[in-house]
């Protein structure tokens, strides 16, 4: 009783039809459940985790991913937790002129966030028109 993985192309192709009609889609696992549905129609087998679809929903143009962060303890992240592209340091300058790490942003996805609310909590996705 297997299950097969869909290539990057055609789950590409499901998540940009289904955003064309729903225009916004509140989680990172309604975009799995959505995309799992119309996979299970063409084959049974066919599976796709949340991650995976929030991964190949990034490479979709005109896909805007907004996330919400929380408060965590952990270390800063090195890559980025929603493209895992490297991440790049904001700074300020203190009120002694020194200049400041206040946060930290992706030049890819556009993901930012300050120094202690950095987890992401909540993933949407919206298309853009053209």
């Amino acid at each position: 009783m297997g299950v097969r993985i869909p290539n990057s192309e055609l789950v590409k192709r499901i998540i940009f039809y289904s955003m064309k009609r729903r225009g916004i889609v509140h989680t990172q696992d309604e975009l799995a459940e959505i995309v799992r549905r119309e996979l299970k129609k063409l084959n049974k087998k066919f599976t796709i985790t949340p991650h995976r679809a929030r991964k190949i929903a990034l490479r979709i143009e005109n896909m805007e991913v907004t996330v919400k962060t929380k408060k965590s303890k952990k270390t800063r992240p090195k890559k980025c937790p929603v493209c895992e592209s490297k991440l790049s340091p904001i700074y300020a300058k203190n009120l002694l002129d020194k200049k400041i790490t206040i946060g930290f942003r992706c030049k890819i996805c556009g993901y930012h966030a300050d120094e202690k609310f950095f987890t992401p909590m909540k993933y949407e996705f919206k298309l853009l028109k053209k």
